[in-house]
């Protein structure tokens, strides 16, 4: 490659990544997920107030039906919790195209139990049973004998 082309494919690819850099900082995230992930990648404390607060006015429906319905979405981490306690299986469909016909294929993968999500569960769902400082029923010595010895 002669010095001409290599310049060229450099300043091409200074180009892209400025034009990248531009359009990132001009998307705002539409889902919670792109949210948090572009909040954690800012380092600007300032940047970050300002897209909290930029999120929160664009978003003013999903936080009042957060507030309103707090019950969902405890019902929803409930069965995530259960579902990663005792395990999942998910279809991941991959889209492929070859020789122009669109080909699908599905694969199943397998989640096993978390352990440390029966052991939240179990110590949650059961203290009583599961707990690492069980309660236990305490019992009373019958001392009535020896307070009717004192009184005499």
């Amino acid at each position: 490659m002669d010095p001409i082309q290599k310049a060229s494919i450099n300043a091409l690819t200074e180009a892209l990544k400025a034009v990248g850099e531009t359009a990132a900082e001009q998307v705002s995230p539409e889902t919670a997920a792109d949210f948090i992930n572009a909040l954690i990648r800012e380092p600007d404390k300032k940047k970050r107030k300002a897209m909290m607060k930029d999120y929160a006015e664009r978003h003013k429906d999903a936080a009042k039906f957060l507030r309103d319905n707090a019950e969902l979405i405890n019902a929803e981490a409930e069965m995530a919790l259960i579902s990663a306690a005792v395990g999942s299986s998910d279809i991941e469909r991959e889209v492929s195209y070859k020789g122009g016909r669109k080909r699908i294929t599905e694969k199943v993968r397998k989640r096993p139990p978390n352990a440390e999500a029966v052991k939240f569960l179990l110590k949650n769902r059961m203290p009583d049973k599961y707990s690492d400082k069980p309660a236990g029923d305490v019992e009373i010595e019958d001392i009535s004998d020896i307070e009717e010895m004192l009184k005499k």
